[in-house]
């Protein structure tokens, strides 16, 4: 399953470095979510968790809340310990092997959000880029 971790780019870093992490909430297609949404094709439901996350994610960066960034993981339904109405929680650790991709997201003057993907070997370099104020 496809899920999606609001992070600020230091806990990004971090994560990294540690190749694991503790979290509490990743935003995924639970069951309550995919009801609430039946009308929704796969690729929909992910762009509607991804905006979720990144409305999040821009609430992170208090220096700029116009800018967010967010990991999208692929989960195993064994690694689920809750599912709440659009996220769940993990049985443990969060490992780095389950990083898909990088998103950047930047709300723009009409107020949409715009995701910018990124593939796992650009993060590292993203992240560099971020931390020097070029986005």
């Amino acid at each position: 399953m496809r899920a999606y971790l609001p992070l600020s780019p230091s806990d990004i870093a971090l994560f990294l470095s540690s190749k694991s992490i503790q979290v509490s909430k990743l935003y995924a297609p639970t069951i309550k979510f995919l009801t609430d949404n039946v009308g929704h094709d796969e690729e929909e439901i992910e762009y509607m968790l991804s905006l979720l996350a990144a409305r999040d994610a821009m609430e992170m960066v208090s220096s700029n809340p116009k800018v967010g960034t967010l990991l999208a993981l692929e989960i195993e339904s064994k690694e689920i310990a809750v599912e709440e109405t659009d996220s769940i929680a993990l049985t443990g650790e969060l490992v780095w092997d389950r990083v898909e991709c990088l998103f950047t997201c930047i709300l723009d003057e009409e107020g949409d959000i715009e995701l910018t993907w990124y593939a796992t070997q650009e993060i590292e370099d993203q992240l560099a880029r971020i931390a020097s104020g070029n986005k």
